[in-house]
Formats: structure tokens, sequence, C-alpha cells
């Protein structure tokens, strides 16, 4: 049995992750015009997935109502200690965002790839379209406010702080989520 467009779709959206596919990539490969495309994602299903339209990009992802169960996996997988390269990272989205993935390289001087990616899946950065930028622009999350204790990014320590405080404040990440032996 062959996939219908709607299942194709999907896989393509699955396949893309978090990057998203651009419009005119759907309708290329899927062979159909824009209304159909539209209609395709305005009739999608499922129970815990929805495909999301920002600007040209369409991207598969999960409904609001997993969010507290995403949320607790998360937690979970939070257990394990980032990285120093992770922390690096994660410290140079906070203070700058939105930034891409080539900005981090710059800063730190070496590939962050595997590092953004941990950062992404761990739900404490996240990568989002702008119209004025040809490359993803990355940006903390809720949940990285969440995990720091603070309601606004403008409550991280600034550089007039102690630097045992800054140091403090991000080894928190590790040591909140990472000393439960539950």
């Amino acid at each position: 049995m062959a996939l219908q467009d709607k299942g194709i779709l999907e896989a393509l959206l699955y396949t893309a992750g978090d990057e998203g596919l651009e419009e005119k990539q759907l309708l290329e490969i899927l062979d159909i015009d824009q209304a159909t495309l539209s209609k395709l994602v305005d009739d999608y299903e499922s129970e815990g997935l929805t495909i999301q339209h920002y600007g040209k990009t369409y991207v598969l992802t999960t409904k609001k109502d997993a969010a507290d169960y995403i949320e607790k996996l998360i937690e979970q997988k939070s257990k394990m200690k980032l990285s120093q390269a992770a922390m690096e990272s994660l410290s140079i989205i906070a203070y700058n965002q939105p930034l891409s993935r080539s900005d981090i390289e710059m800063i730190r001087g070496i590939n962050s790839d595997g590092a953004v990616k941990t950062l992404i899946a761990r739900g404490l950065v996240e990568a989002k379209d702008e119209a004025d930028s040809r490359s993803h622009q990355l940006y903390t999350t809720e949940l990285f406010l969440n995990v720091f204790g603070i309601e606004h990014l403008d409550e991280l320590p600034t550089t007039d702080e102690e630097e045992e405080e800054i140091e403090a404040f991000f080894s928190n990440l590790v040591n909140q989520k990472g000393d439960n032996n539950e």
C-alpha cells in the first residue's frame, strides 16, 4: 500500500526534524500546488503531533497538550550532566540571543553542532526561522528560565556581578537536575 500525500508529508517533516522544510521543497517533492499543501496541513490529524507553519517553513512538532510529559522527559534526560561545550554554548545563546550556530562557532572557535543539538534535544534552546536571516536563529526556551528559576532573561547575572556568582548560576543546571537519585 503506497503512502498518501499526508503520510509522505508527515515522513518528510519527521525526517527534517526541528529544522523543518521550506514550502518550495515540499511543493516540489510532493508535486502539488500551494492550495493542496495548505489543505494537507489543515487536515493533518495525529494524537500527539501537529504541523506548524513558520513563514515559509513547515515543522512537525508536538501538540501543546503533551508539554507536561515532554518536560518530565527532558527533566529525566537532564539528570545527565551537560558537557563543557554544551554549557559554553548555552551561556553564549542566553546572553547573545538570537544568534545562529555559525555565530556560536565563531565565538567558541570550534564546531558546536553537537552541543547545540544537545541543548535543543533537552528543550533548553529552540531554533526559529527569522525573516531577515538565512539561517535558523537560536533562542533559550521557557524550560531554560524554569530550570534556572528566573522569569525573564534580564535576571541573568551580568558582568557587573561577581564572576563566581555567574559560574554558580550556570552550574545550577547540572547540579539542580543531576544530583537527584530518584
